[in-house]
């Protein structure tokens, strides 16, 4: 691993600190939810492959709309196009709290609010994304990509536990209503950003083939490519921990809501760690991706082998460390090959080879759950990051 350079050096932009904030509020919330959902699918069906389904849906138009959201994002101003996405989300998260508390909630609401929440969601990635280039420029971009992985750490870390809680005592619906509330921070945030200190990156025309000219410029650069095809094939095998964790808990240990939302919670502060000791390094392109994936790989296996729930919860912390820092380090690694006219559109294919391939490995867990066990999932995910490891550091 290169030089370090400093872990907290993007705190003291302005800018980043705002959005820092903001989404660090809002994901919260968004965790909150999310535990609400699962609880909610698990209790109604009591079946893993239609929690796989649930999760399948909400990521789906990333797969099918990535691309073309990546041209909106090197097309329209990004703090504009988040404005819009956080709007929407806050919408969407109070519709569920009114049909929960209404009594009228089923499957198919599940279903259709979710799938609804992942079409806001297929434009709002690669703009968040895009907008760390803007908020800090090219030097501070490590620190930032790597500290703003660690939103979602501290988020995971108290969300569930919150959702856990409130599920317990003032029930389900408020989990949804919290998640409302918080984006009403987020767009706070993102309105305060000075544009005098932004930095400046070049929009796209609005003429045709910028598509195509996105799919044309990943095929032409191995840096680029190599990081994009290692995050699909991890995407699709090991980032299904919203199906794995839930269905560990329920139908491999028989707990209920309060320990899912300790897994998740825990496990988060691995991710926080490993955020934290990757944001001061400046990675190399193959040894450190390489490195990333050897740890990440072991602590699959290992979890899938881990007797017992406590036990479980705590390795869920070295699994935590490691999924961190391979996450932040082939992000960093994409960023740092792209040029700044296609952040947007090769961000979004980052997005859809991470957060796209969740409905076909959501789907897949959830089915080799159902008819195995719900260790398997996290075995296969192992091997299949120790075999990209190898193959990225034996390419030529």
């Amino acid at each position: 691993m290169n030089s370090r350079p400093n872990r907290f050096a993007a705190f003291k932009n302005r800018n980043f600190r705002l959005y820092f904030i903001g989404q660090t509020i809002s994901t919260i919330g968004s965790w909150t939810q999310s535990l609400a959902v699962i609880w909610l699918v698990l209790e109604i069906t009591n079946r893993s492959d239609r929690l796989g389904l649930a999760m399948a849906l909400q990521f789906l138009p990333m797969l099918v709309l990535g691309a073309p959201a990546g041209v909106l994002a090197d097309k329209f101003d990004n703090r504009r196009l988040l404005l819009v996405t956080s709007t929407l989300s806050g919408v969407l998260a109070l519709a569920f709290g009114v049909v929960v508390a209404t009594g009228h909630i089923t499957i198919w609401w599940i279903y259709a609010l979710t799938l609804m929440l992942g079409l806001v969601l297929a434009v709002e990635r690669p703009a968040m994304q895009a907008i760390l280039f803007q908020l800090v420029g090219v030097e501070l971009l490590p620190s930032a990509v790597a500290t703003n992985s660690t939103i979602n750490s501290v988020s995971r870390l108290i969300g569930p536990a919150l959702a856990g809680g409130l599920i317990a005592t003032v029930g389900v619906k408020t989990c949804f209503y919290i998640n409302a509330a918080t984006y009403l921070v987020v767009i706070a945030a993102l309105i305060a950003l000075r544009s005098s200190e932004l930095t400046v990156r070049p929009l796209i025309g609005r003429t045709k083939g910028r598509l195509r000219e996105g799919f044309t410029y990943v095929r032409a650069n191995p840096n680029v490519a190599r990081p994009l095809l290692v995050m699909t094939i991890v995407g699709t095998a090991a980032y299904n921990f919203q199906t794995t964790f839930p269905a560990m808990v329920r139908f491999g240990f028989h707990r209920g809501a309060g320990a899912v939302g300790t897994v998740m919670s825990v496990s988060a502060i691995g991710s926080i760690i490993g955020g934290i000791y990757i944001a001061g390094v400046n990675p190399h392109p193959r040894k450190t991706l390489t490195i990333t994936l050897v740890g990440f790989g072991a602590a699959l296996l290992a979890l899938s082998i881990t007797p017992g729930f406590w036990p479980f919860v705590g390795m869920t912390i070295v699994l935590g460390f490691a999924s961190a820092s391979f996450q932040s380090v082939n992000t960093v690694v994409l960023q740092q090959a792209t040029e700044p006219s296609m952040q947007g559109r090769v961000m979004a294919l980052h997005q859809m080879a991470w957060f796209g391939s969740t409905p076909i490995g959501s789907v897949l867990v959830g089915w080799v759950i159902q008819i195995s066990s719900p260790r398997v999932p996290f075995a296969l995910a192992g091997v299949a990051a120790l075999m990209c490891a190898l193959a990225v550091i034996s390419r030529d």
